[in-house]
């Protein structure tokens, strides 16, 4: 296993053994709030239901409440997914990074501690709520986008998709397995952060090369956030 790898394998806890260890801090409607080491994430649920649920990571931008934030936003704010999780009867986890973004990318690729904590929070929400172990996906939006292609691209036993917003890079991609998660791409066509020709397109190219199953889309009138990106490709992986 290369050094990539093994800071983005994830490991799940076997069907029907004890989740992970993340404390519920509070618990407020369908939402609660895990904590552990002052890192916190937000498990949203669409209501009381009988039937296994997908279940959907949400991986945020960088620059805490600037690209992204905890309250008063209408899309990236964590407040604003407990309704979709409820339009789409999905589980929603939307993990925090300790940092500014994902440690990964802050530390240039040797750390994985936010990973470590999406890995346990994971584990917590599959101990507590009936997940559908064959519905799993992560949504990012721009380092959000990266993490959530390089998660999938290195544990496709776990990930069935992967929807990324404004991405700037997936790491070390390896070969598409069988059951290889598809990838669903949204960029913007006035894109300055991340441009389409320079960045989304030769991205988009490298991923279908190592065998990868991609939706790519260019939205041409946004820029790096692109209006609508968290519902663009939910119903379509819901689909799958």
């Amino acid at each position: 296993m290369s050094k990539t790898s093994a800071l983005l394998k994830l490991k799940l806890q076997p069907p029907g053994a004890p989740g992970g260890d993340v404390p519920v801090r509070s618990t407020s409607g369908s939402t609660r709030l895990l904590e552990q080491g002052g890192q916190r994430a937000w498990v949203h649920a669409p209501g009381e239901s009988t039937e296994a649920l997908p279940l959907l990571i949400v991986l945020h931008g960088a620059a805490k409440d600037q690209m992204w934030s905890l309250k008063d936003h209408p899309t990236m704010g964590v407040d604003g997914w407990a309704e979709r999780a409820r339009t789409h009867k999905t589980l929603v986890l939307y993990p925090e990074a300790r940092g500014s973004t994902w440690d990964f990318i802050s530390s240039r690729q040797t750390k994985r501690g936010d990973f470590d904590f999406v890995q346990s929070c994971i584990n917590t929400v599959r101990g507590q709520y009936r997940v559908d172990d064959r519905r799993i996906a992560l949504i990012g939006l721009s380092d959000g986008g990266s993490m959530a292609l390089s998660l999938a691209a290195h544990n496709q036993d776990i990930f069935q998709a992967a929807i990324s917003v404004s991405a700037g890079f997936s790491a070390s991609p390896p070969a598409a397995g069988a059951a290889a998660p598809k990838l669903f791409m949204l960029h913007g066509g006035n894109d300055t952060m991340f441009p389409v020709e320079r960045v989304a397109l030769p991205l988009r190219d490298k991923l279908t090369a190592a065998g990868y199953r991609v939706e790519h889309r260019v939205s041409k009138a946004d820029g790096h956030v692109p209006d609508g990106w968290p519902e663009a490709y939910w119903k379509a992986w819901l689909a799958m």
